[in-house]
């Protein structure tokens, strides 16, 4: 904790000199991109009656020096809501794929005997109220903030995604989490992270740095069995591996049904979720809701109450062609949609995709080659380009791409999605890949309304 006394409850807080007042204590911390100590003297001038900072400011008084001021800022924040999450179960579900969908599904389970919420890429659901979500996982002060409202609203539990980047910045600290879940560790974010051994150190924090009573792990992952080795004395963990305590047997997407063994005892539960990945997020739901006591006719009960997850696997039937709505944008996940997507194509495999601007370039060719191995026609276009040109990121997953294949460019997604709905036949899987549940583009700083979703019931409202 601190150096000296500060009474976090009286005073409002902030690491934002704008929102600085008389009664407003500033915490200067160092950014990505901004470092809060450059900003003191605003604060000052602005009376703030107390800074946080990790180095003296001129001869000002009123400054608490501390080792770490985004671990203060926590700290200040978990006392100024009244440590909300001690409260509440707040589980935390961490990987590079499957957390929307995970808790998703864990939310839906534990519905069935408690009131909760998800905090997570789509939105803040806390309750009935439906909360825009700018982060995957918020800022330290909204996240208690968030919690804080939960409790008020009288919520059990909160089902968390929480991101690499959060815990590298220390967004979540210091929650008292319930139960941290890994789902698993690929290719992402290393413009941010630089090296996969950095990423998975970030991801490694909520298991090493936070308190909680149990964490769920994918065994079959070789960095979940990195954290099991480490972390055995509370996990407990789910996977096809003969050693996992929930062990998966088959997810039949066809006919929505997982089985599994549990205890020495074989379950076989109904889900309305396709994706053959799903029978992970499923297996780490069920094992959580196991631990926490479920029987199978509730966690029955919680699957089946979950019609789909928007823009996971995502189907709509289109005049005998399927189309498939994801959120893949990384090489394992467009590797594991097109997979599954194969599985249910009774004909040809037609998959549209494109890549994020100003994020990990190393990923697009082998997203390409993924693409083009794996599908039968491929077009490439436009995703969230940010402030790259379009077709620049298109010629780097065109490096990845066997040019026997012929892939097809069409820069505009619009037009590239009208394109495979024009050339699918009857029994065909369309699959558009990368975006899954947003509803904009974004492109040099502004953010368009795009939705791939309604691109395509366009054509379900023609038929």
């Amino acid at each position: 904790m601190f150096t000296m006394d500060l009474d976090c409850k009286k005073y409002n807080i902030t690491d934002n000199s704008k929102e600085v007042d008389e009664n407003t204590i500033f915490f200067a911390i160092k950014g990505v991109s901004k470092d809060g100590h450059d900003f003191i003297e605003e604060a000052v001038q602005k009376g703030a009656p107390y800074v946080v900072a990790e180095k003296p400011y001129k001869d000002y008084k009123n400054i608490i020096l501390v080792e770490d001021s985004k671990k203060a800022f926590g700290e200040c924040a978990k006392e100024h809501f009244d440590k909300p999450d001690e409260a509440l179960k707040v589980i935390g579900v961490t990987g590079t794929n499957g957390k929307t969908s995970t808790t998703h599904i864990i939310h839906a389970i534990l519905s069935q005997k408690y009131k909760g919420g998800i905090l997570g890429t789509m939105y803040y659901k806390l309750g009935d109220e439906l909360l825009e979500a700018p982060n995957t996982t918020p800022g330290v002060k909204t996240w208690f903030s968030l919690l804080s409202k939960a409790r008020e609203k009288g919520l059990d539990f909160v089902s968390a995604e929480v991101s690499s980047h959060a815990l590298d910045q220390l967004r979540v600290y210091p929650t008292t989490f319930f139960a941290t879940v890994f789902t698993n560790l690929t290719q992402d974010h290393l413009d941010y992270h630089k090296t996969m051994e950095n990423y998975f150190n970030a991801k490694r924090r909520l298991f090493k740095d936070y308190k909680y009573e149990v964490c769920v792990i994918n065994i079959d992952d070789d960095y979940g069995k990195r954290l099991y080795e480490e972390f055995k004395d509370k996990a407990i963990t789910y996977g096809y591996s003969s050693d996992a305590h929930l062990k998966l047997e088959h997810f039949d997407q066809e006919n929505k049904v997982l089985s599994f063994y549990y205890k020495n005892k074989r379950y076989q539960l109904k889900t309305n979720l396709m994706g053959s990945f799903q029978g992970y997020n499923m297996g780490a739901s069920i094992l959580l809701a196991f631990y926490m006591g479920f029987d199978e006719e509730n966690i029955q009960k919680g699957l089946l109450s979950l019609s789909s997850i928007p823009g996971r696997f995502e189907t709509i039937e289109l005049k005998g062609v399927k189309v498939i709505i994801d959120y893949a944008h990384t090489p394992d996940a467009l590797e594991k949609l097109l997979k599954a997507a194969r599985d249910i194509a009774k004909n040809r495999l037609i998959c549209v995709f494109g890549a994020g601007g100003n994020r990990d370039k190393t990923k697009r060719p082998k997203m390409g080659k993924i693409a083009s191995e794996l599908s039968d026609i491929v077009i490439i276009t436009s995703d969230n380009p940010r402030f790259e040109e379009p077709i620049d990121i298109i010629k780097d997953i065109l490096e990845g791409i066997d040019k026997t294949k012929s892939p097809m460019v069409e820069e505009d997604r619009r037009k590239a999605i009208a394109l495979a709905i024009d050339i699918a036949k009857e029994g065909d899987v369309i699959v558009i890949a990368g975006k899954g549940h947003e509803d904009y583009q974004e492109i040099k700083g502004v953010k368009y309304h795009f939705s791939d979703k309604e691109e395509v019931l366009k054509y379900k409202n023609n038929d």
